[in-house]
Order: structure tokens, then C-alpha cells, then sequence
């Protein structure tokens, strides 16, 4: 799937297993109209999810692992429009766990991560009933209110082609660098569509804001070669029908 694709409502390729049904994530790209942060929050940090496919049949005793490289974060100054690099993975170190979709976040287990030589990380496949949450560990920082978006891409690709396991991106606002986690010091930025990942190399891409603003002025990334639009034909059919439920509620 493409950028567009990827932050447009109904084009998930496959959907998660084990995830709250009336989350707003569920179906897939979920995001606030206003794309910018509060006024008085000065940092944010690209986050990745991945999850055992609904619906697909999953290899006993896989020990298979996921394979993310050249994850970068960028925000959009409020004044000029321009993107400003703000997380890159080469320089900064990715972190997570295994998470419990279905209870409070600190519910976690070790996920192990690998550093490879070629600076991409490689980190351990959900286990059954839980995800694979990870971030880049030092946020990125940006002036209070200077912002008015944020854009982050990653790449990945398993190691076990046998897995069957969706994944998407999004970012999370935070009051400072250094904040501690609580409701009062960070924000969702929103998420992406969910990507069936395969042993082949998938870009997972996430923007806040109107798909509009984006494109008018597209982060560096992206500016070789003019942005895609939706295609014209249907859209990719998922593998198995969607569990969530129609009434949403804010992630």
C-alpha cells in the first residue's frame, strides 16, 4: 500500500488478533482532525505495532522475528511548512514490549531486541495473545508550538515467511522529552492502516492531519517523485472479515 492508502479509512490489508473490538485502531487508521499537538507539548516519538493476524492460522512453536529498519520521524513547522527531521533509527535506539492488547499498558513482558550490523533491529514476534509494541527510545523535541504535524515511516519484513502477522505506525505526543508516562503527558497522534508483513520488505508510513495539507507539501521522503493517489479500482480485499465494531471509541 502506499502513503495515501495507508492513512485512509478502509484499506487495512488483514486486521489484528486479540485487539479491543470498540478501539478506534481496530479497522485501522485512526487519527484527530487536527493533526498538531497541544500547544504546550514540546516533543513526540514514532511508534510501531504488530500483531498476530485475525483470522490466519499461526505456526506452532515459531520463533520467528521481525526485522525494522530506516524508521525516521518528522514534524512540520507551523511558519514555514517545511519537515524537520526528528527521530532517525540509525541514531537512536528502538525499545519494547509484549503487550496485553486487552489490559493497561504497564501489563508487559520482555521483548528481546537485537541490534544488527547494519543498524536495523530485529525484535521478537507477538507471542500468542499479545502485540509487539515498540518506539524509538529518546523523543524527538521541537519548540511549544511550533508544530503542526508529524510524519514517520519504518521498514519491515519477517524472518519466518510462515507468520502471519499485521502491523501499523502512528506517534505519540509528549509534553517534554523526558515526561514520564501518564494521561496528562502524552497524546495519540493517531495510527495507520494495518500491513500484512511478509519476508519481503514492506514500508509502513503515518501522517496526523488532512490527507490535503500532505500532500500539498510532502515530507523529503517523499518528494522525489509526485505522491500516489487512491486507485481507481476496489480496494484490496482483506483475508478475513474485520472483529471490530462499527461504534468506535477515541484510542
Amino acid at each position: 500500500m502506499n502513503v495515501i492508502e495507508q492513512n485512509t479509512p478502509g484499506y487495512s490489508e488483514a486486521f489484528p488478533a486479540g485487539a479491543p473490538k470498540t478501539s478506534s485502531w481496530c479497522n485501522g487508521t485512526s487519527k484527530p482532525d487536527d493533526g498538531a499537538p497541544p500547544s504546550d507539548f514540546t516533543a513526540v516519538t514514532g511508534l510501531a505495532s504488530v500483531f498476530p493476524e485475525f483470522g490466519a492460522p499461526q505456526p506452532a512453536n515459531s520463533d520467528g522475528k521481525i526485522l525494522v529498519s530506516n524508521g525516521k520521524t518528522y514534524v512540520r513547522l507551523r511558519a514555514t511548512k517545511e519537515w524537520a527531521l526528528v527521530q532517525d533509527q540509525n541514531e537512536n535506539e528502538i525499545v519494547g514490549a509484549h503487550f496485553d492488547a486487552m489490559a493497561p499498558k504497564n501489563l508487559a513482558i520482555q521483548m528481546k531486541v537485537e541490534v544488527q550490523a547494519d543498524e536495523g533491529t530485529l525484535v521478537g514476534g507477538p507471542p500468542p495473545g499479545r502485540n509487539d509494541l515498540m518506539w524509538m527510545v529518546r523523543r524527538g523535541s521541537f519548540a511549544a508550538g511550533s508544530v503542526d504535524a508529524v510524519y514517520v515511516q519504518m521498514d519491515m519484513k519477517m524472518s519466518d515467511p510462515n507468520m502471519k502477522v499485521v502491523a501499523n505506525i502512528g506517534a505519540d505526543w509528549w509534553r517534554a522529552p523526558d515526561s514520564p508516562h501518564s494521561g496528562v503527558n502524552n497524546r495519540g497522534a493517531g495510527n495507520s492502516n494495518w500491513v500484512e508483513l511478509s519476508a519481503d520488505w514492506s514500508t509502513l508510513y503515518f501522517f496526523s492531519g488532512s490527507t490535503s495539507q500532505f500532500t500539498a507539501a510532502p515530507p523529503p521522503p517523499l518528494t522525489e517523485s509526485p505522491l500516489p493517489t487512491l486507485p481507481a479500482s476496489t480496494r484490496r480485499a482483506p483475508n478475513s472479515s474485520s472483529p471490530c465494531l462499527r461504534v468506535l471509541t477515541p484510542r
